[in-house]
């Protein structure tokens, strides 16, 4: 924030200026060292427009604010105040009689380093006082009343004569014309006198201008949203990428359209409280949002790894942990913000922390499953792919979510089965299975005979011993005549195949069809099951009282 001045250039600019604040004298000495140059760099500025003269007038600008005590001002917003209260304070002070720096206190004045201390000029309330606390601890300082009653000091002596002489008679009111280097002078002195009067301490051109830079980045925006729009059918990476850029975007336009509206435009007061207020909400959402969608980008190319399928529950547990990172870089951006807005953030963090013991009652359930989640992850007992058995429930496990598992069955109907459930309840897994068991029980004719017998079981063995699929370290393969059933000579078959699961089939198949032709072989048969009834034909005069088979 700068002051507007018409004539030549007087080249008493001292950019190089120190500051000193060890005394109230030294304070007052500095303030108007300081603003008269920067009266000269403005007026340079006017003259010869560029880059340089302003990075000169800004410099200078800078140096006044720090003679101001801006602790009790929100840091979003010291730069605008603090400017106001600067050219506030250099017309008062060119209005009203000023005691010779002479006879100001040094710091002589004040021997006790440590104690509190403070001057106010003669018949007025403005004040410098000595830091207690903060980094400028020590430093006398235009105290924060003075700072924030500096626009009502100014209404009370703008209409005095000035006591100074200056080249600019009202600096409040060429303030408020002031613009950057980038708008051309000729411009701003051809707009009607209806745009230069002040709405909310800043002239209507200045609010025009802020209002349209605002409108065309919203619309590049919408039309970069529209450029940018996820792929259906891209992966979870590449949507990611793409939307990633829009925040991006965001970011640096709010950065380059508060540049403009501060360094060019040059809004002024209440709206410059708005405009500042508006801004740094944005500025930290979008900042929130890039580290959201940063954190799920780096989830995400882990994810991309061969070895973690993309809805098994590593992956979800990664997203899950992405999301929890998520949201402390949210709450630790939205934290910073609220502090550099003035919000108590303490205030905040506690009714969030009433808040969240509400929102955890409430999800209870939802927790439940969460944790559920949690468990199955720890003891692994299914994954994406494998065929499982839960609660009678047979088939393949297609997803297993941070609330809930789904199971698709053999008639492909899909069952979700809550976390919960499914961590306290017994699942067979069968893909877990190290080896599948073949074993079948052969029913044959009660005619044949013990030789034949022998044949079979010796023959099966054979076969099972010197298939390349069936294992001979588990248990040695087997075949037994076990039992003589009802209507069956009964002949257990059993072995392990080391085989994979969709293999089974082929191979249980292989092996039923070579036994069938070794009973064959051997000259018997597969029993039916049957029931032999005996009648016996009586008699007549034959007695019937007597057993009868």
């Amino acid at each position: 924030m700068f002051l507007l001045a018409s004539g030549a250039w007087a080249d008493t600019a001292k950019p190089l200026l120190a500051i000193d604040t060890s005394s109230p004298r030294a304070t007052m000495r500095t303030f108007l060292d300081v603003t008269r140059a920067l009266e000269s760099a403005a007026i340079k500025l006017r003259s010869e427009p560029g880059p340089a003269a302003q990075a000169e007038a800004e410099s200078l600008m800078r140096k006044a604010l720090r003679t101001l005590d801006l602790s009790q001002v929100r840091p979003s917003a010291r730069r605008e105040i603090g400017g106001d209260a600067v050219v506030f304070l250099v017309d008062i002070l060119r209005r009203i009689e000023l005691p010779p720096l002479d006879s100001i206190p040094d710091a002589a004045d004040f021997p006790e380093g440590d104690a509190p201390a403070s001057w106010t000029i003669p018949g007025t309330e403005i004040t410098i006082s000595r830091v207690m606390e903060g980094p400028a601890k020590g430093q006398f300082l235009f105290s924060p009343d003075t700072v924030t009653r500096a626009g009502e000091f100014y209404d009370l002596t703008k209409q005095l004569p000035l006591k100074m002489p200056s080249q600019v008679p009202n600096w409040r009111e060429a303030h408020l014309q002031f613009h950057g280097w980038m708008i051309p002078p000729e411009l701003t002195r051809s707009l009607p006198r209806a745009l230069k009067q002040p709405v909310l301490d800043t002239p209507i051109w200045k609010i025009i201008a802020a209002i349209g830079i605002f409108l065309i980045l919203a619309a590049a925006l919408l039309l970069l949203r529209q450029l940018t729009k996820p792929k259906p059918r891209a992966r979870a990476l590449g949507r990611y990428l793409r939307r990633l850029l829009l925040p991006v975007a965001m970011l640096l336009g709010i950065f380059g359209a508060e540049l403009l509206i501060t360094e060019q435009v040059m809004v002024l007061g209440t709206f410059a409280d708005m405009v500042d207020l508006f801004v740094e909400i944005a500025f930290y959402v979008a900042a929130a949002w890039v580290a959201w969608l940063f954190i799920s980008i780096l989830v995400e190319w882990v994810i991309t790894s061969p070895q973690i399928p993309e809805k098994s529950l590593d992956a979800n547990l990664l997203r899950l942990l992405g999301r929890v990172l998520g949201i402390l870089a949210v709450a630790s951006i939205a934290a910073y913000g609220a502090q550099q807005l003035g919000l108590p953030v303490l205030g905040v963090l506690a009714g969030l922390g009433v808040g969240g013991l509400a929102v955890a009652l409430a999800a209870q359930n939802s927790l439940e499953n969460l944790i559920g989640g949690l468990n199955l992850y720890a003891d692994r007992p299914i994954r994406v792919g494998d065929f499982c058995d839960y609660a009678g429930i047979k088939g393949t496990v297609e997803y297993i979510g941070l609330r809930s598992t789904r199971i698709r069955g053999s008639d492909r109907t899909v069952t979700s089965v809550p976390n919960s459930m499914l961590a306290k309840t017994q699942v067979t897994n069968y893909a877990l299975r190290d080896q599948l068991l073949f074993r079948h029980v052969l029913d044959l004719r009660y005619e044949t005979t013990t030789e034949q017998l022998r044949t079979v079981c010796n023959s099966i063995r054979e076969l099972l011993s010197s298939h390349r699929d069936v294992s001979q370290t588990l248990a040695p393969p087997r075949a037994h005549v076990v039992c003589f059933g009802e209507w069956s000579i009964q002949v257990e078959v059993q072995a392990y195949l080391d085989a994979a699961p969709g293999k089974f089939l082929a191979i249980q198949e292989e092996l039923l069809l070579a036994i069938a032709e070794i009973i064959g072989e051997a000259g018997t048969a597969f029993a039916f099951p049957s029931q032999t009834n005996y009648i016996v034909t009586e008699t007549a005069g034959e007695d019937l009282s007597g057993p009868r088979v």
